[in-house]
């Protein structure tokens, strides 16, 4: 028998409280590799400079993990994450469109980046200028294959991450490369593996 409230009226049903779930985001798998013009050093270049990195990271206390001498660059521009074989193939006929001459590489700079990675980099003033130019020129030629325009670009040149220790922008001997070729490189992303594709040479 229902219970009567005060005036004599069963009360009407109360109804249950329905519990709002939590939306579940679909979970996005991160990418598994990285296409992107750079420039390498060659292997001698590439010995000097990592001897160069050692000493100054030392000399600055920065003791995170380092870039080793066979993944030294400077990126040119990026192509895209797990890329596919269409989108690879318009960033070649980009690359097959430029004509440049070879150029130096010079660096006058170190400092981290504000990256909570905390990379190491080297920079430069006009001793990158040559770089600034091949970029963009490969930029505009990516562009008229659907790339978008080119960006704020700062050459830089990796030397380590360290987000535990920061250095400020100080001067440094002035150290570099020479610069015969630019690649397409495919990184595997967290192997530490860069993977060179195809290069095209600097020539007027």
């Amino acid at each position: 028998m229902a219970e009567l409230d005060l005036f004599g009226e069963v009360p009407p049903p109360v109804a249950a409280t329905r519990q709002r779930q939590p939306r579940s985001r679909p979970s996005v798998a991160p990418p598994q590799h990285t296409w992107f013009f750079a420039l390498r050093p060659a292997l001698a270049d590439a010995a000097s400079l990592d001897a160069f990195a050692e000493k100054l990271l030392a000399l600055h206390g920065v003791t995170g993990k380092r870039v080793g001498p066979e993944r030294l660059h400077i990126t040119l521009e990026l192509v895209g994450h797990d890329s596919n074989e269409r989108v690879v193939e318009a960033a070649c006929r980009a690359a097959d469109a430029i004509c440049f001459p070879a150029i130096d590489a010079r660096f006058s700079a170190a400092m981290t980046f504000s990256a909570p990675s905390g990379p190491f980099v080297l920079l430069g003033g006009d001793g990158l200028n040559g770089v600034r130019e091949l970029r963009t020129a490969l930029g505009w030629a990516l562009a008229e294959q659907g790339f978008r325009p080119p960006r704020t670009y700062e050459p830089h040149m990796t030397l380590g991450y360290d987000p535990r220790h920061r250095v400020e922008r100080i001067a440094i001997d002035s150290v570099g490369f020479q610069i015969a070729e630019f690649a397409l490189v495919k990184s595997h992303i967290g192997l530490s593996r860069h993977e060179v594709l195809r290069t095209w040479t600097l020539s007027a």
